[in-house]
């Protein structure tokens, strides 16, 4: 047969256990000579050529005049390569018919290395040139293409979902490159695949995969596979639900009802103040829920895992709205739900239990049970006296500095006042050992005092007319009379 050059490629193994094995060449069980290669044999071995690692044959350091391991094929062959197992370096000299030299492989160090070839090779030999005994396990000869293609390179993950993952690659350059087999955690996905990049699907979120994309040429030979790890994406979660907002004039507790998944983590609330509605808006409702695609004007206020928040640093007569947003296990937001809520007026506050005592000195202790939140001013004879915090529930008036009416009555009143300013109906103090009880407001008693007078105001007049009927008969008899005469 003609001389056949075809592409000479090397390719390390690193596993004993790959398709290559050292079984299935020409050369199973064949005795190989060992000695001189250009005189006499020297004898033969059989240990290179029975598939067992654990034989071997020894050459002597540079002595290619007794230790050559040497064969010569009946007729000339075609071989595509050779595998070989040793200690140390190698050399395998391969020659035509006429004993010329056609390929000389250089050095080998260990085991699985290969060359291409294609060759009509008539013998071999196989020399110890490194400078200590070495060991020659296993050697053969292959007269198929068993040579795999080169691995794809640069592989990538160029897109990661939650649910699925682009991977995207460069072909090998080998002219017998056939497809590829994609590989995921180890299973075969995609069997004869052509193109350089796949989107693989339905994929679980925040896991770790393992993809592997193996070359294989026209004979079936398989690259050793390129690998990537991959996790997919965590997702966003969705937004909560059923929130709900209970204004307070001095506090706002929101409610909510989280979402359910496995990747909810928290939630953030954010607030921010909004213009004064409307009389028309305020009439017909002050609550509103709607999704928000942005936090701008939003203060970020709190962050809990948990099923409600109360706000304590709002104003009476204040429209806010709280915007409360989904966090994942990756601290990622969701777009997030907004509810828009107004806090009512500050409550009238009520003076009640106020009593007076007197201590050892003489001074007046005015005592009330509450409020107990604002203040409590007190004046004597109209001007102000004292005001302390509402929870001290207490004012000393010195002796001397306590006035009395025209009555006798203590010329002193206790008026409360809220935390935000609003006033609310004045106590007089009461004499030693008395006590108030004021559980009316001042808005509440005017409201009573004009239900009862609507109410009795009918009866009152009537009770008139029965009482003064005569007088108003004859007044009226008269002014009839008189504007006759005028006419």
């Amino acid at each position: 047969m003609g001389l056949i050059i075809i592409t000479m490629s090397i390719c390390f193994l690193a596993l004993q256990n790959r398709i290559y094995a050292y079984s299935g060449g020409i050369l199973d069980n064949v005795r190989l000579n060992i000695g001189y290669y250009f005189g006499d044999y020297g004898g033969y071995t059989p240990y290179v050529t029975d598939n067992n690692l654990s034989t071997y044959s020894i050459l002597s350091k540079k002595d290619v005049s007794t230790d050559t391991i040497f064969y010569t094929f009946q007729n000339s062959v075609d071989i595509s390569g050779f595998r070989i197992k040793t200690d140390t370096n190698i050399n395998i000299y391969f020659y035509d018919s006429t004993g010329r030299i056609i390929y000389r492989s250089g050095e080998f160090i260990g085991d699985g290395s290969f060359i291409s070839l294609e060759y009509n090779i008539k013998s071999f030999a196989i020399y110890n040139f490194a400078n200590e005994v070495n060991k020659v396990y296993e050697f053969n000869l292959y007269s198929e293409d068993i040579i795999p293609p080169a691995d794809v390179t640069n592989l990538q993950a160029s897109e990661i979902g939650e649910e699925y993952v682009t991977l995207t690659w460069n072909e090998p350059e080998d002219v017998d490159f056939s497809h590829y087999q994609i590989y995921q955690n180890g299973y075969l996905i995609s069997e004869n695949y052509t193109y350089t990049s796949i989107t693989i699907q339905n994929l679980n979120p925040n896991t770790d995969y393992n993809f592997m994309v193996v070359s294989v040429d026209n004979k079936g030979n398989k690259s050793s596979g390129q690998s990537v790890m991959v996790t997919t994406l965590v997702p966003i979660v969705g937004d909560i639900t059923d929130l709900q907002a209970d204004a307070k004039y001095d506090h706002v507790k929101l409610t909510w009802t989280p979402p359910d998944s496995e990747f909810f983590h928290h939630v953030k609330i954010y607030r921010k103040k909004v213009e004064q509605q409307s009389f028309w808006d305020q009439l017909f409702g002050t609550t509103a829920v709607s999704a928000e695609t942005t936090s701008d004007g939003y203060t970020p206020m709190f962050e809990t895992n948990g099923t409600y928040w109360t706000d304590l640093t709002v104003t009476p007569e204040t429209t806010y709205s709280y915007k409360v947003t989904s966090v994942n296990i990756e601290g990622n937001e969701s777009q997030g739900v907004t509810i828009e809520t107004t806090t009512p007026s500050e409550p009238v506050p009520v003076l009640a239990g106020v009593a007076t005592t007197q201590n050892e000195n003489g001074d007046y202790i005015v005592t009330w049970t509450s409020p107990t939140k604002g203040t409590v001013k007190l004046l004597i004879e109209g001007r102000e006296y004292a005001q302390v915090d509402a929870a001290t529930k207490q004012i000393v008036v010195r002796k001397e500095d306590m006035k009395t009416d025209f009555f006798g009555a203590y010329a002193a009143t206790l008026i409360p006042i809220g935390e935000y300013g609003t006033k609310g109906q004045a106590v007089s103090v009461p004499s030693l050992g008395e006590k108030i009880d004021f559980p009316l407001s001042f808005q509440d008693f005017m409201e009573t005092v004009v239900s009862i007078l609507a109410w009795v105001a009918p009866f009152i007049v009537l009770s008139l007319v029965f009482i003064f009927w005569r007088p108003i008969f004859n007044f009226i008899k008269k002014a009839i009379s008189e504007r006759r005469v005028k006419q």
